[in-house]
């Protein structure tokens, strides 16, 4: 899949109408009269261009790029920050198992076969990531790629993506989208109304965690900018009372000791909201809420399910899933994932954002969630 352009802005002019800021992400040429495709299928003629000019300190590391305006042939707004010159199937890339390069981690077995079977699908070792060195096997890729598996802090994401973009791989988020969805304070303003009070450092220590309390009163989960220790919830955790310093500093502090290296950013505190049960986690005693994940691709969801059981029949309103697509509008990120829980008073609210490409499916089944982008780049 060759010609990608990512949109970096859009401005509204009152004589000229609505002009795309864009950077190129290949070398493929443009002219006037090109149809491009958004990530929906919507196809969009190019109208004129503005001379090319030199970005800002955001877009340094591509080409080149300037502005454009572009005809809507098919009734709609560009959906995502991706126009493609040519439609076709989504490239996808997995890790390798650790011990055979040649084949998948075992945990992402199911997905890697289901994806094959309409996309190409390349490996790539994480260990040797780790190491700053890109190996690479399975099909050989180029074009747009959406990455499936661990997570990792945004440092070696972004080495992984100028690693792949030397090779003519371009994954679906930048950088700057993946940490800002995939770390809480990134998304937290943009969503405040409709989720958790939170408060959060930008340290490690359980002193600086301890001053976060001062003001707080009530019930709260500790977790970093990412993950939470929520399968020993007990004693690393739920937080019953803020206000009680010997029980709060003694969870933190098992939050933090046994997250050690693996803690990202620092730590939060989040406001405990009352949700509605559904029963008790057998092992770790953690309580089971109405939860729902819905991933959002180009700004649309694509698939959503029940978190902890799958649903025959979400139980969720026309206007609850309504209000579940004006968020996904709001989303600055080609592919995230929008995690939902309701509360005991019945109102839905937002539990966490997170990057698409490192959340899991939870109860979503493999084959709806890659017929999804087969329907939508046909």
């Amino acid at each position: 899949m060759a010609g990608i352009i990512r949109i970096i802005n859009r401005i509204k002019l009152s004589n000229i109408g609505l002009v795309y800021s864009y950077v190129y992400l290949d070398k493929t040429s443009y002219k006037l009269d090109d149809v491009l495709y958004d990530l929906q299928g919507n196809r969009f003629r190019i109208k004129s261009f503005a001379l090319i000019r030199r970005m800002d300190s955001e877009a340094t590391d591509y080409l080149k790029g300037g502005d454009l305006t572009l005809e809507n042939l098919d009734g709609a707004d560009v959906s995502g920050s991706i126009l493609l010159k040519e439609k076709g199937p989504i490239n996808f890339i997995f890790c390798n198992h650790p011990l055979y390069p040649r084949k998948v981690d075992e945990d992402y077995q199911e997905e890697y076969q289901t994806a094959g079977l309409n996309h190409p699908c390349a490996l790539f070792s994480y260990e040797d990531l780790e190491s700053g060195k890109l190996s690479l096997y399975g099909e050989c890729v180029t074009g747009l790629t959406i990455y499936r598996g661990w997570m990792m802090k945004p440092q070696l994401y972004r080495l992984f993506y100028d690693k792949l973009k030397e090779k003519g791989i371009i994954l679906i988020n930048t950088p700057e989208e993946y940490e800002k969805y995939h770390m809480l304070p990134g998304w937290y303003e943009d969503f405040k109304e409709d989720t958790a009070e939170s408060v959060w450092d930008n340290d490690n220590t359980v002193e600086s965690a301890i001053l976060l309390t001062t003001n707080l009163e009530g019930s709260y989960i500790v977790k970093d900018y990412v993950k939470s220790r929520k399968h020993e919830w007990h004693d690393a955790c739920f937080i019953p009372q803020i206000k009680d310093k010997a029980n709060a500093e003694k969870i933190i502090k098992n939050f933090i000791t046994r997250q050690d290296d693996s803690l990202i950013g620092g730590v939060v505190l989040r406001k405990f909201e009352n949700l509605k049960s559904i029963g008790y986690h057998e092992k770790s005693g953690m309580p089971i809420s109405e939860e729902y994940r819905a991933f959002a691709f180009a700004g649309k969801v694509i698939v959503i399910d029940g978190y902890w059981t799958n649903e025959e029949k979400l139980n969720l309103s026309i206007e609850e899933l309504k209000w579940i697509d004006k968020c996904a509008g709001m989303l600055k990120s080609n592919f995230a994932t929008i995690d939902l829980a309701r509360r005991e008073d019945g109102k839905l609210i937002i539990m966490e954002l997170g990057d698409g490409q490192v959340s899991g499916l939870q109860q979503i089944d493999v084959n709806r969630f890659y017929d999804a982008f087969q329907n939508i780049m046909k």
